[in-house]
């Protein structure tokens, strides 16, 4: 059976249209997927470089910031207490007779910073003692500072407070050495 000029170029067109639709389907539209996916991976990797990048500045900055801390305890004075440091303090800002109690503690992180609390509770005292108080304990120059204080009104002597202070300071660890 032999074909018509017309039905050779309909058979042409049809196998053309057939090897078109075979290589889009299955060479073009594979390769634009494939396509599709490296770039959400390149994406998410470049997230992820990101986060990187500012977990590193973090962590300079942490670094940075240890070595002064550990600057400043180098030039802190030999042998610090931080009981000591507060119970001089609270002398010279005439609250020494207000204190109630005083109870160290210290915790150990294994590191080679320690860290060292003393928790105080003052009664009877007025705004302007406990101010000074804070204001002569919380010293960045012995990296000592306020981690909690509740204040309230004192019932029995009306116009003063009792207030209960946790000081905080930063010490070398005991086995600070050994690191």
């Amino acid at each position: 059976m032999q074909m018509t000029g017309r039905e050779k170029k309909m058979v042409s067109m049809a196998g053309i249209a057939l090897v078109i639709f075979v290589l889009v389907q299955f060479v073009v539209s594979p390769m634009i997927e494939q396509r599709s996916r490296l770039q959400k991976r390149l994406t998410s990797k470049e997230k992820a470089l990101a986060e990187m990048h500012v977990l590193k500045q973090q962590y300079l900055q942490i670094n940075r910031q240890s070595g002064s801390m550990a600057d400043t305890l180098g030039k802190r004075e030999e042998g610090f207490s931080l009981f000591a440091f507060l119970e001089q303090n609270a002398d010279e800002s005439a609250l020494k007779e207000h204190i109630a109690y005083m109870k160290p503690t210290e915790s150990e992180d294994g590191g080679k910073l320690a860290q060292s609390r003393v928790e105080m509770k003052l009664q009877a005292v007025s705004l302007q003692q406990l101010l000074r108080f804070v204001e002569k304990s919380e010293s960045p120059a012995h990296l000592v500072g306020v981690a909690k204080m509740t204040v309230q009104e004192n019932t029995k002597d009306k116009g003063s407070l009792d207030a209960t202070l946790v000081m905080v300071s930063v010490e070398r660890s005991g086995n600070a050495d050994e690191h």
